[in-house]
Protein backbone atom coordinates (compact mmCIF):
# COMPACT_ATOMS: atom_id res chain seq x y z
CA UNK A 1 0.00 0.00 0.00
CA UNK A 2 2.80 2.37 0.94
CA UNK A 3 4.58 1.45 -2.32
CA UNK A 4 1.43 2.22 -4.31
CA UNK A 5 1.02 5.59 -2.59
CA UNK A 6 4.65 6.45 -3.29
CA UNK A 7 4.21 5.38 -6.91
CA UNK A 8 1.15 7.59 -7.31
CA UNK A 9 2.96 10.54 -5.72
CA UNK A 10 5.85 10.12 -8.15
CA UNK A 11 3.45 9.95 -11.07
CA UNK A 12 1.76 13.10 -9.79
CA UNK A 13 5.08 14.94 -9.44
CA UNK A 14 6.10 13.86 -12.92
CA UNK A 15 2.74 15.00 -14.33
CA UNK A 16 3.09 18.39 -12.61
CA UNK A 17 6.65 18.69 -13.99
CA UNK A 18 5.41 17.96 -17.52
CA UNK A 19 2.58 20.47 -17.12
CA UNK A 20 4.93 23.18 -15.84
CA UNK A 21 7.40 22.45 -18.68
CA UNK A 22 4.58 22.69 -21.21
CA UNK A 23 3.37 26.01 -19.77
CA UNK A 24 6.91 27.42 -19.74
CA UNK A 25 7.45 26.22 -23.32
CA UNK A 26 4.22 27.87 -24.50
CA UNK A 27 5.10 31.07 -22.64
CA UNK A 28 8.61 31.20 -24.14
CA UNK A 29 7.23 30.53 -27.60
CA UNK A 30 4.74 33.38 -27.25
CA UNK A 31 7.46 35.71 -25.99
CA UNK A 32 9.71 34.81 -28.90
CA UNK A 33 6.87 35.37 -31.36
CA UNK A 34 5.97 38.72 -29.79
CA UNK A 35 9.62 39.83 -29.85
CA UNK A 36 10.01 38.83 -33.51
CA UNK A 37 6.77 40.57 -34.49
CA UNK A 38 7.94 43.73 -32.74
CA UNK A 39 11.25 43.58 -34.60
CA UNK A 40 9.47 43.20 -37.95
CA UNK A 41 7.24 46.18 -37.19
CA UNK A 42 10.15 48.36 -36.10
CA UNK A 43 12.37 47.44 -39.06
CA UNK A 44 9.77 48.13 -41.74
CA UNK A 45 10.91 51.20 -43.66
CA UNK A 46 14.54 50.83 -42.58
CA UNK A 47 17.45 49.81 -44.85
CA UNK A 48 18.30 46.12 -44.94
CA UNK A 49 21.07 45.03 -42.59
CA UNK A 50 21.23 41.26 -43.07
CA UNK A 51 24.18 39.08 -42.33
CA UNK A 52 24.47 36.18 -44.78
CA UNK A 53 25.91 32.78 -43.98
CA UNK A 54 29.35 32.08 -45.42
CA UNK A 55 28.92 31.46 -49.13
CA UNK A 56 25.18 32.20 -49.13
CA UNK A 57 25.35 35.51 -51.03
CA UNK A 58 27.25 33.86 -53.88
CA UNK A 59 24.32 31.43 -54.29
CA UNK A 60 21.55 34.04 -54.33
CA UNK A 61 21.67 34.30 -58.17
CA UNK A 62 20.38 30.68 -58.28
CA UNK A 63 16.84 31.67 -59.29
CA UNK A 64 18.09 34.23 -61.83
CA UNK A 65 20.37 31.69 -63.53
CA UNK A 66 17.35 29.44 -64.16
CA UNK A 67 15.00 32.22 -65.30
CA UNK A 68 17.04 34.01 -67.94
CA UNK A 69 15.44 36.98 -69.71
CA UNK A 70 16.13 38.40 -73.17
CA UNK A 71 17.87 41.35 -71.50
CA UNK A 72 19.70 41.26 -68.18
CA UNK A 73 22.01 43.65 -66.36
CA UNK A 74 25.51 42.42 -67.14
CA UNK A 75 28.33 42.14 -64.61
CA UNK A 76 30.08 45.35 -65.70
CA UNK A 77 26.94 47.43 -65.24
CA UNK A 78 26.05 45.64 -62.00
CA UNK A 79 29.46 46.45 -60.52
CA UNK A 80 29.60 49.99 -61.92
CA UNK A 81 26.31 50.86 -60.23
CA UNK A 82 27.22 49.27 -56.87
CA UNK A 83 24.15 47.09 -57.16
CA UNK A 84 25.37 44.63 -54.55
CA UNK A 85 25.11 47.50 -52.06
CA UNK A 86 21.71 48.45 -53.43
CA UNK A 87 20.51 44.87 -53.11
CA UNK A 88 21.68 44.73 -49.48
CA UNK A 89 19.82 47.94 -48.74
CA UNK A 90 16.64 46.55 -50.31
CA UNK A 91 16.81 43.06 -48.89
CA UNK A 92 14.62 42.64 -45.84
CA UNK A 93 13.12 39.41 -47.16
CA UNK A 94 12.33 36.62 -44.72
CA UNK A 95 13.06 33.56 -46.88
CA UNK A 96 15.60 32.18 -49.33
CA UNK A 97 12.92 32.24 -52.05
CA UNK A 98 12.39 35.96 -51.40
CA UNK A 99 16.12 36.70 -51.48
CA UNK A 100 16.58 35.02 -54.83
CA UNK A 101 13.45 36.46 -56.41
CA UNK A 102 14.44 40.00 -55.37
CA UNK A 103 17.89 39.53 -56.90
CA UNK A 104 16.29 38.26 -60.12
CA UNK A 105 14.07 41.35 -60.27
CA UNK A 106 17.05 43.71 -60.11
CA UNK A 107 18.99 41.71 -62.65
CA UNK A 108 16.08 41.49 -65.14
CA UNK A 109 14.63 44.90 -66.09
CA UNK A 110 11.63 44.56 -68.38
CA UNK A 111 11.89 46.17 -71.81
CA UNK A 112 8.20 45.92 -72.78
CA UNK A 113 6.83 48.59 -70.45
CA UNK A 114 5.20 46.02 -68.14
CA UNK A 115 5.88 45.29 -64.49
CA UNK A 116 6.53 42.21 -62.41
CA UNK A 117 4.87 43.75 -59.36
CA UNK A 118 1.43 44.37 -57.93
CA UNK A 119 1.28 48.07 -57.09
CA UNK A 120 -1.99 47.59 -55.20
CA UNK A 121 -0.41 44.74 -53.27
CA UNK A 122 2.67 46.76 -52.30
CA UNK A 123 0.54 49.64 -51.05
CA UNK A 124 -1.57 47.15 -49.11
CA UNK A 125 1.49 45.70 -47.37
CA UNK A 126 2.60 49.21 -46.38
CA UNK A 127 -0.81 50.10 -44.95
CA UNK A 128 -1.73 46.84 -43.16
CA UNK A 129 0.91 46.22 -40.53
CA UNK A 130 -0.74 43.39 -38.63
CA UNK A 131 -1.46 41.30 -41.73
CA UNK A 132 2.01 42.04 -43.15
CA UNK A 133 3.77 40.91 -40.00
CA UNK A 134 1.65 37.75 -39.89
CA UNK A 135 2.70 36.86 -43.44
CA UNK A 136 6.34 37.66 -42.68
CA UNK A 137 6.24 35.24 -39.74
CA UNK A 138 4.97 32.54 -42.08
CA UNK A 139 7.76 33.32 -44.55
CA UNK A 140 10.33 33.09 -41.76
CA UNK A 141 9.16 29.53 -41.21
CA UNK A 142 10.33 28.70 -44.73
CA UNK A 143 13.77 29.89 -43.69
CA UNK A 144 16.82 31.36 -45.37
CA UNK A 145 19.53 29.65 -43.32
CA UNK A 146 21.17 27.40 -45.89
CA UNK A 147 24.15 28.68 -47.82
CA UNK A 148 22.85 26.94 -50.95
CA UNK A 149 20.36 28.16 -53.52
CA UNK A 150 16.92 26.61 -53.33
CA UNK A 151 17.63 25.25 -56.81
CA UNK A 152 20.79 23.49 -55.65
CA UNK A 153 18.54 21.26 -53.57
CA UNK A 154 16.46 20.37 -56.61
CA UNK A 155 19.53 19.73 -58.75
CA UNK A 156 20.54 16.99 -56.32
CA UNK A 157 17.60 14.91 -57.49
CA UNK A 158 18.91 14.86 -61.07
CA UNK A 159 21.85 12.73 -59.96
CA UNK A 160 19.70 10.20 -58.09
CA UNK A 161 18.18 7.16 -59.72
CA UNK A 162 14.72 6.05 -58.70
CA UNK A 163 14.78 3.83 -55.65
CA UNK A 164 12.39 0.96 -56.29
CA UNK A 165 10.92 -1.28 -53.62
CA UNK A 166 13.07 -4.21 -54.78
CA UNK A 167 16.10 -2.86 -52.90
CA UNK A 168 14.23 -3.03 -49.60
CA UNK A 169 12.01 -6.08 -50.12
CA UNK A 170 14.57 -8.42 -48.48
CA UNK A 171 14.21 -6.34 -45.30
CA UNK A 172 10.55 -7.39 -45.16
CA UNK A 173 10.92 -10.83 -46.70
CA UNK A 174 13.81 -12.28 -44.65
CA UNK A 175 12.27 -11.71 -41.17
CA UNK A 176 8.93 -13.12 -42.40
CA UNK A 177 10.65 -16.26 -43.72
CA UNK A 178 12.62 -16.59 -40.46
CA UNK A 179 9.41 -16.45 -38.44
CA UNK A 180 7.95 -19.16 -40.69
CA UNK A 181 10.99 -21.36 -40.08
CA UNK A 182 10.50 -20.94 -36.34
CA UNK A 183 7.26 -22.93 -36.58
CA UNK A 184 9.23 -25.84 -38.10
CA UNK A 185 12.50 -25.50 -36.17
CA UNK A 186 12.53 -22.78 -33.50
CA UNK A 187 16.33 -22.74 -32.95
CA UNK A 188 17.02 -22.42 -36.68
CA UNK A 189 14.25 -19.84 -37.06
CA UNK A 190 15.60 -17.71 -34.22
CA UNK A 191 19.10 -17.80 -35.71
CA UNK A 192 17.69 -16.84 -39.13
CA UNK A 193 15.68 -14.01 -37.58
CA UNK A 194 18.73 -12.63 -35.76
CA UNK A 195 20.77 -12.97 -38.94
CA UNK A 196 18.11 -11.14 -40.98
CA UNK A 197 18.02 -8.34 -38.43
CA UNK A 198 21.82 -8.01 -38.56
CA UNK A 199 21.73 -7.93 -42.36
CA UNK A 200 18.93 -5.35 -42.36
CA UNK A 201 20.80 -3.08 -39.94
CA UNK A 202 23.97 -3.09 -42.04
CA UNK A 203 22.13 -2.42 -45.30
CA UNK A 204 19.88 0.18 -43.61
CA UNK A 205 22.69 2.44 -42.41
CA UNK A 206 24.51 2.16 -45.72
CA UNK A 207 21.38 3.16 -47.65
CA UNK A 208 20.48 5.92 -45.14
CA UNK A 209 23.88 7.57 -45.60
CA UNK A 210 23.38 7.53 -49.36
CA UNK A 211 19.97 9.23 -49.26
CA UNK A 212 20.73 11.72 -46.47
CA UNK A 213 21.80 14.57 -48.82
CA UNK A 214 18.52 14.24 -50.71
CA UNK A 215 16.50 14.61 -47.53
CA UNK A 216 17.51 18.28 -47.57
CA UNK A 217 15.59 18.60 -50.83
CA UNK A 218 12.59 16.79 -49.41
CA UNK A 219 12.66 18.92 -46.29
CA UNK A 220 12.73 22.15 -48.29
CA UNK A 221 9.88 21.10 -50.58
CA UNK A 222 7.81 20.15 -47.53
CA UNK A 223 8.52 23.56 -46.01
CA UNK A 224 7.45 25.19 -49.28
CA UNK A 225 4.18 23.27 -49.15
CA UNK A 226 3.59 24.16 -45.51
CA UNK A 227 4.40 27.82 -46.23
CA UNK A 228 1.96 27.80 -49.16
CA UNK A 229 -0.75 26.21 -47.01
CA UNK A 230 -0.33 28.89 -44.34
CA UNK A 231 -0.21 31.75 -46.86
CA UNK A 232 -3.39 30.54 -48.55
CA UNK A 233 -5.13 30.81 -45.18
CA UNK A 234 -4.13 34.48 -44.84
CA UNK A 235 -6.58 37.17 -46.05
CA UNK A 236 -4.25 39.39 -48.10
CA UNK A 237 -5.64 40.57 -51.50
CA UNK A 238 -4.20 41.34 -54.97
CA UNK A 239 -2.18 38.13 -55.40
CA UNK A 240 -4.63 35.89 -57.22
CA UNK A 241 -2.01 34.57 -59.64
CA UNK A 242 0.33 33.57 -56.80
CA UNK A 243 -2.54 31.92 -54.91
CA UNK A 244 -3.50 29.90 -57.99
CA UNK A 245 0.10 28.72 -58.42
CA UNK A 246 0.38 27.69 -54.78
CA UNK A 247 -2.94 25.84 -54.84
CA UNK A 248 -1.99 24.07 -58.06
CA UNK A 249 1.36 22.96 -56.60
CA UNK A 250 -0.20 21.75 -53.36
CA UNK A 251 -2.62 19.53 -55.26
CA UNK A 252 0.09 18.19 -57.56
CA UNK A 253 2.37 17.37 -54.60
CA UNK A 254 -0.26 15.99 -52.22
CA UNK A 255 1.08 12.44 -52.72
CA UNK A 256 4.59 13.63 -51.87
CA UNK A 257 3.65 15.13 -48.52
CA UNK A 258 1.23 12.37 -47.45
CA UNK A 259 2.83 10.35 -44.65
CA UNK A 260 6.12 12.25 -45.01
CA UNK A 261 6.50 12.48 -41.22
CA UNK A 262 7.58 8.82 -41.16
CA UNK A 263 10.71 9.67 -43.15
CA UNK A 264 11.32 13.27 -42.08
CA UNK A 265 10.79 13.14 -38.31
CA UNK A 266 14.53 12.86 -37.55
CA UNK A 267 15.93 14.04 -40.91
CA UNK A 268 17.67 16.93 -39.20
CA UNK A 269 19.83 14.40 -37.35
CA UNK A 270 18.26 15.04 -33.91
CA UNK A 271 16.14 12.38 -32.21
CA UNK A 272 13.27 13.53 -30.02
CA UNK A 273 14.06 10.96 -27.30
CA UNK A 274 10.39 10.04 -27.11
CA UNK A 275 9.88 6.33 -26.28
CA UNK A 276 7.42 5.85 -29.12
CA UNK A 277 9.85 7.48 -31.56
CA UNK A 278 12.71 5.28 -30.34
CA UNK A 279 10.59 2.17 -30.91
CA UNK A 280 9.64 3.46 -34.36
CA UNK A 281 13.32 4.09 -35.11
CA UNK A 282 14.13 0.42 -34.41
CA UNK A 283 11.20 -0.76 -36.52
CA UNK A 284 12.46 1.39 -39.42
CA UNK A 285 15.99 0.05 -39.02
CA UNK A 286 14.89 -3.58 -38.87
CA UNK A 287 12.33 -3.40 -41.68
CA UNK A 288 13.50 -0.39 -43.82
CA UNK A 289 10.08 1.26 -43.50
CA UNK A 290 11.38 4.83 -43.97
CA UNK A 291 13.58 3.77 -46.89
CA UNK A 292 10.49 2.43 -48.62
CA UNK A 293 8.80 5.76 -47.91
CA UNK A 294 11.78 7.60 -49.39
CA UNK A 295 11.35 5.71 -52.64
CA UNK A 296 7.65 6.54 -52.85
CA UNK A 297 8.30 10.24 -52.07
CA UNK A 298 11.02 10.39 -54.70
CA UNK A 299 8.68 8.96 -57.32
CA UNK A 300 6.00 11.46 -56.29
CA UNK A 301 8.47 14.32 -56.74
CA UNK A 302 9.72 13.26 -60.17
CA UNK A 303 8.31 15.40 -62.97
CA UNK A 304 7.04 18.06 -60.58
CA UNK A 305 9.81 20.59 -61.22
CA UNK A 306 7.36 23.06 -62.78
CA UNK A 307 5.07 22.98 -59.74
CA UNK A 308 8.00 23.38 -57.33
CA UNK A 309 9.30 26.29 -59.39
CA UNK A 310 5.81 27.81 -59.26
CA UNK A 311 5.86 27.53 -55.45
CA UNK A 312 9.27 29.20 -55.21
CA UNK A 313 8.24 31.95 -57.64
CA UNK A 314 4.91 32.70 -55.94
CA UNK A 315 6.28 32.69 -52.39
CA UNK A 316 9.41 34.59 -53.45
CA UNK A 317 7.32 37.25 -55.24
CA UNK A 318 5.21 37.93 -52.14
CA UNK A 319 8.28 38.09 -49.89
CA UNK A 320 10.21 40.33 -52.30
CA UNK A 321 7.31 42.77 -52.69
CA UNK A 322 6.97 43.20 -48.93
CA UNK A 323 10.71 43.92 -48.89
CA UNK A 324 10.32 46.47 -51.70
CA UNK A 325 7.44 48.17 -49.90
CA UNK A 326 9.78 48.59 -46.92
CA UNK A 327 12.60 49.87 -49.14
CA UNK A 328 10.33 52.45 -50.75
CA UNK A 329 9.43 53.79 -47.33
CA UNK A 330 13.14 54.22 -46.53
CA UNK A 331 13.76 56.48 -49.56
CA UNK A 332 13.70 60.29 -49.28
CA UNK A 333 11.44 60.28 -52.33
CA UNK A 334 10.35 57.98 -55.13
CA UNK A 335 7.73 57.80 -57.85
CA UNK A 336 5.97 55.26 -60.03
CA UNK A 337 7.69 55.67 -63.42
CA UNK A 338 5.99 56.48 -66.70
CA UNK A 339 7.64 54.33 -69.39
CA UNK A 340 5.75 55.78 -72.36
CA UNK A 341 7.97 58.80 -73.09
CA UNK A 342 10.42 59.55 -75.88
CA UNK A 343 12.69 61.83 -73.87
CA UNK A 344 14.64 61.14 -70.70
CA UNK A 345 12.83 63.27 -68.13
CA UNK A 346 13.48 63.20 -64.38
CA UNK A 347 12.53 65.77 -61.76
CA UNK A 348 14.55 65.81 -58.53
CA UNK A 349 16.48 62.68 -59.45
CA UNK A 350 18.53 61.28 -56.55
CA UNK A 351 20.99 58.48 -55.93
CA UNK A 352 19.18 55.87 -53.78
CA UNK A 353 22.29 54.86 -51.81
CA UNK A 354 23.17 58.33 -50.51
CA UNK A 355 22.04 59.33 -47.03
CA UNK A 356 21.57 62.99 -47.97
CA UNK A 357 21.35 63.15 -51.77
CA UNK A 358 21.17 66.37 -53.77
CA UNK A 359 18.29 66.17 -56.30
CA UNK A 360 18.82 67.18 -59.92
CA UNK A 361 16.39 67.52 -62.80
CA UNK A 362 16.95 66.90 -66.49
CA UNK A 363 14.89 66.60 -69.67
CA UNK A 364 16.76 65.64 -72.82
CA UNK A 365 16.22 63.99 -76.16
CA UNK A 366 19.87 64.27 -77.27
CA UNK A 367 23.06 62.70 -75.93
CA UNK A 368 24.48 64.41 -72.84
CA UNK A 369 28.10 65.43 -72.20
CA UNK A 370 29.01 66.23 -68.59
CA UNK A 371 32.08 68.25 -67.63
CA UNK A 372 33.46 69.44 -64.30
CA UNK A 373 36.22 68.75 -61.83
CA UNK A 374 36.77 65.60 -59.81
CA UNK A 375 34.37 65.02 -56.90
CA UNK A 376 31.94 67.62 -58.25
CA UNK A 377 29.13 65.10 -58.89
CA UNK A 378 29.53 63.83 -62.46
CA UNK A 379 29.89 60.13 -61.66
CA UNK A 380 27.11 60.22 -59.07
CA UNK A 381 24.75 61.80 -61.59
CA UNK A 382 25.64 59.18 -64.22
CA UNK A 383 24.90 56.42 -61.73
CA UNK A 384 21.67 58.11 -60.67
CA UNK A 385 20.45 58.24 -64.27
CA UNK A 386 21.36 54.60 -64.97
CA UNK A 387 19.87 53.39 -61.66
CA UNK A 388 16.65 55.28 -62.34
CA UNK A 389 16.24 53.32 -65.57
CA UNK A 390 17.16 49.98 -63.95
CA UNK A 391 14.82 50.46 -61.00
CA UNK A 392 11.99 51.84 -63.10
CA UNK A 393 12.03 48.79 -65.36
CA UNK A 394 12.72 46.16 -62.69
CA UNK A 395 10.89 47.19 -59.49
CA UNK A 396 8.60 49.90 -60.90
CA UNK A 397 10.23 52.50 -58.68
CA UNK A 398 12.23 55.56 -59.71
CA UNK A 399 14.21 57.50 -57.07
CA UNK A 400 12.88 60.87 -58.22
CA UNK A 401 9.86 63.14 -57.84
CA UNK A 402 8.87 62.12 -61.37
CA UNK A 403 10.41 59.98 -64.09
CA UNK A 404 9.28 59.57 -67.69
CA UNK A 405 11.15 57.79 -70.44
CA UNK A 406 10.98 54.79 -72.73
CA UNK A 407 12.36 51.36 -71.87
CA UNK A 408 16.05 50.77 -72.41
CA UNK A 409 18.68 48.11 -72.37
CA UNK A 410 21.01 49.64 -69.79
CA UNK A 411 24.80 49.51 -70.03
CA UNK A 412 27.56 51.41 -68.24
CA UNK A 413 31.31 51.76 -68.60
CA UNK A 414 32.54 53.47 -65.47
CA UNK A 415 34.42 51.71 -62.67
CA UNK A 416 36.70 49.55 -64.82
CA UNK A 417 40.10 48.23 -63.77
CA UNK A 418 42.97 46.15 -65.10
CA UNK A 419 42.12 42.46 -65.46
CA UNK A 420 45.07 40.73 -63.80
CA UNK A 421 43.76 37.23 -64.52
CA UNK A 422 43.63 37.75 -68.28
CA UNK A 423 46.63 40.10 -68.38
CA UNK A 424 44.59 42.82 -70.09
CA UNK A 425 45.46 46.46 -69.44
CA UNK A 426 42.94 49.06 -68.34
CA UNK A 427 42.76 50.44 -71.90
CA UNK A 428 41.96 47.01 -73.39
CA UNK A 429 39.31 46.39 -70.73
CA UNK A 430 37.80 49.80 -71.46
CA UNK A 431 37.59 49.46 -75.23
CA UNK A 432 36.07 45.99 -74.83
CA UNK A 433 33.50 47.50 -72.49
CA UNK A 434 32.59 50.21 -75.01
CA UNK A 435 32.52 47.68 -77.85
CA UNK A 436 29.82 45.66 -76.08
CA UNK A 437 27.63 48.79 -76.05
CA UNK A 438 28.16 49.36 -79.78
CA UNK A 439 27.38 45.70 -80.47
CA UNK A 440 24.20 45.85 -78.40
CA UNK A 441 23.00 48.99 -80.18
CA UNK A 442 23.67 47.38 -83.57
CA UNK A 443 21.23 44.51 -82.99
CA UNK A 444 18.23 45.02 -85.28
CA UNK A 445 14.74 45.33 -83.84
CA UNK A 446 15.87 45.76 -80.23
CA UNK A 447 14.76 48.47 -77.81
CA UNK A 448 17.16 51.43 -77.53
CA UNK A 449 20.24 51.41 -75.33
CA UNK A 450 20.88 53.68 -72.37
CA UNK A 451 24.63 54.03 -71.86
CA UNK A 452 26.51 55.90 -69.15
CA UNK A 453 30.25 56.35 -69.75
CA UNK A 454 32.60 57.95 -67.26
CA UNK A 455 35.86 59.40 -68.62
CA UNK A 456 36.01 57.88 -72.08
CA UNK A 457 39.32 56.14 -72.82
CA UNK A 458 41.06 57.45 -69.72
CA UNK A 459 43.57 54.63 -70.10
CA UNK A 460 45.58 56.25 -72.90
CA UNK A 461 47.49 59.46 -73.72
CA UNK A 462 45.74 62.83 -74.03
CA UNK A 463 45.94 63.40 -77.79
CA UNK A 464 44.78 59.92 -78.78
CA UNK A 465 42.18 59.89 -75.99
CA UNK A 466 40.53 63.10 -77.20
CA UNK A 467 40.67 62.04 -80.84
CA UNK A 468 39.34 58.51 -80.28
CA UNK A 469 36.76 59.65 -77.72
CA UNK A 470 35.35 62.21 -80.15
CA UNK A 471 34.93 59.52 -82.83
CA UNK A 472 33.43 56.93 -80.49
CA UNK A 473 30.99 59.40 -78.96
CA UNK A 474 30.06 60.69 -82.43
CA UNK A 475 29.32 57.12 -83.54
CA UNK A 476 27.23 56.46 -80.46
CA UNK A 477 25.22 59.63 -81.11
CA UNK A 478 24.16 58.28 -84.51
CA UNK A 479 22.82 55.03 -83.07
CA UNK A 480 19.63 54.26 -81.10
CA UNK A 481 21.42 55.05 -77.86
CA UNK A 482 20.58 57.45 -75.05
CA UNK A 483 24.06 58.30 -73.86
CA UNK A 484 25.30 60.17 -70.81
CA UNK A 485 29.07 60.70 -70.95
CA UNK A 486 31.35 62.47 -68.48
CA UNK A 487 34.77 63.87 -69.33
CA UNK A 488 37.56 66.15 -68.11
CA UNK A 489 38.55 66.90 -71.70
CA UNK A 490 37.01 70.29 -72.41
CA UNK A 491 38.04 69.90 -76.06
CA UNK A 492 35.22 67.37 -76.51
CA UNK A 493 32.60 70.03 -75.86
CA UNK A 494 33.74 71.76 -79.07
CA UNK A 495 34.40 68.63 -81.10
CA UNK A 496 30.92 67.28 -80.30
CA UNK A 497 29.11 70.59 -80.59
CA UNK A 498 25.61 70.10 -82.01
CA UNK A 499 25.66 66.37 -81.37
CA UNK A 500 25.61 66.50 -77.57
CA UNK A 501 23.89 68.81 -75.12
CA UNK A 502 26.31 70.10 -72.48
CA UNK A 503 25.85 70.13 -68.72
CA UNK A 504 28.39 70.57 -65.99
CA UNK A 505 29.06 70.47 -62.26
CA UNK A 506 31.11 73.08 -60.49
CA UNK A 507 32.72 73.86 -57.14
CA UNK A 508 33.31 77.03 -55.14
CA UNK A 509 36.62 77.97 -53.57
CA UNK A 510 36.17 79.80 -50.29
CA UNK A 511 39.65 80.64 -49.11
CA UNK A 512 41.30 77.30 -48.37
CA UNK A 513 38.00 75.44 -48.45
CA UNK A 514 36.42 73.66 -51.42
CA UNK A 515 32.64 73.48 -51.55
CA UNK A 516 30.59 71.48 -54.03
CA UNK A 517 26.95 72.19 -54.73
CA UNK A 518 26.45 68.91 -56.66
CA UNK A 519 23.87 70.74 -58.77
CA UNK A 520 23.56 70.07 -62.48
CA UNK A 521 24.18 73.27 -64.47
CA UNK A 522 23.56 74.10 -68.13
CA UNK A 523 26.42 74.32 -70.60
CA UNK A 524 30.04 73.16 -70.44
CA UNK A 525 32.32 73.84 -67.48
CA UNK A 526 33.82 77.32 -67.90
CA UNK A 527 37.06 76.79 -66.03
CA UNK A 528 39.80 74.28 -65.31
CA UNK A 529 40.07 73.98 -61.56
CA UNK A 530 42.47 71.13 -60.85
CA UNK A 531 45.41 73.41 -60.05
CA UNK A 532 43.22 75.75 -58.00
CA UNK A 533 42.15 72.74 -55.98
CA UNK A 534 45.83 72.02 -55.19
CA UNK A 535 46.06 75.42 -53.55
CA UNK A 536 42.78 75.01 -51.70
CA UNK A 537 43.77 71.61 -50.30
CA UNK A 538 47.03 72.87 -48.83
CA UNK A 539 49.73 71.89 -51.38
CA UNK A 540 52.98 73.87 -51.39
CA UNK A 541 52.18 77.13 -53.28
CA UNK A 542 55.35 76.66 -55.34
CA UNK A 543 53.97 73.39 -56.77
CA UNK A 544 50.71 75.08 -57.74
CA UNK A 545 52.53 78.11 -59.22
CA UNK A 546 54.81 75.98 -61.41
CA UNK A 547 51.89 73.77 -62.52
CA UNK A 548 49.86 76.84 -63.48
CA UNK A 549 52.75 78.37 -65.41
CA UNK A 550 53.43 75.09 -67.26
CA UNK A 551 49.77 74.72 -68.24
CA UNK A 552 49.58 78.32 -69.46
CA UNK A 553 52.76 77.86 -71.50
CA UNK A 554 51.39 74.71 -73.17
CA UNK A 555 48.08 76.41 -74.01
CA UNK A 556 49.98 79.27 -75.71
CA UNK A 557 52.74 77.33 -77.49
CA UNK A 558 51.80 73.64 -77.57
CA UNK A 559 55.10 72.89 -75.83
CA UNK A 560 55.29 71.47 -72.28
CA UNK A 561 58.84 72.73 -71.64
CA UNK A 562 59.01 76.14 -69.93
Amino acid sequence: MIFMDTYLVMIGIFAVFLAISAVIGIRDKKRLDARERRRLRENFGKPGAKEYQDGRYEQIPGYQKRHRQSFEIDDITWNDLDMDLLYHRMDTTCSAAGEEYLYWLLRSPRTDGGTYLSEEGMRWWADHEQERVGVQRILQGLGRGSKYSVYDYLDLLDSLKDRGIAADLPALFLPAVSIGIMFVSPPVGILCLLGSFAFNMVTYFSAKRAIEPYLFTFRYVLRLLECARSLLAEPFPFYDKEREEMEKARKALAGFSMGSGLLMRNSGGISSGNVADIILDYICILFHIDLLKFGSMLRALRGKEEEIDGLITSIGAIDAQISLASWRKSLPLYCIPDLTGNRFEADDLIHPLLADPVPNSISVSKPVLLTGSNASGKSTFLKSAALAAVLAQSVNTAPAASYKSCCYRIFTSMALRDDIRSGESYFIVEIRSLKRVLDAASLPGEVPVLCCVDEVLRGTNTIERISASAEILSSLAKMPIRIFAATHDMELTELLSGKYVNYHFSEMLDGDDVKFSYKLLDGPADSRNAIRLLRALGYDPAIADRAEARAKHFMETGDWEL
